[in-house]
């Protein structure tokens, strides 16, 4: 889905909306008169889930983030907001985790490194419920 912004801005002759947000490209484009298109490209997970679902349960939330010119900053709060969420679980979990720290203590990295991915999966079901599905 692509979302553009009502008020427009000249470019090169042409009308082009200020911020366009491209929900399946993950991308928004902002337009300027003098500069070219400054295009920011999202690769998380959880941004790209928000934006399928708010595109399709919240897309006047979405219209009005683009129109106001915030969606930008909407999803690098986002973006950032998720991740930290997600390491500070990750760091709760293995503080109390005695096989993470057995491992981490014989220096079996392998089986430490597959310890936090697990528990990065567990931590992300809650934290996606309350941050990314909202």
């Amino acid at each position: 889905m692509i979302i553009r912004s009502k008020d427009k801005v000249q470019v090169n002759g042409k009308s082009r909306s200020i911020w366009v947000l491209n929900t399946d490209a993950l991308t928004v484009t902002h337009n300027t008169p003098d500069a070219e298109p400054s295009v920011t490209t999202f690769s998380s997970d959880h941004i790209k889930y928000h934006l399928h679902y708010s595109a399709e349960y919240h897309p006047a939330r979405l219209k009005k983030l683009v129109n106001d010119g915030a969606i930008l900053g909407y999803l690098t709060e986002l973006d950032r907001s998720v991740a930290e969420a997600i390491k500070r679980q990750v760091g709760k979990m293995l503080e109390n985790d005695v096989e993470y720290i057995r491992a981490v203590a014989v220096g079996d990295l392998a089986k430490a490194r597959g310890l936090e991915n697990m528990d990065r999966l567990c931590a992300r079901e809650p934290i996606y419920a309350t941050m990314v599905y909202a």
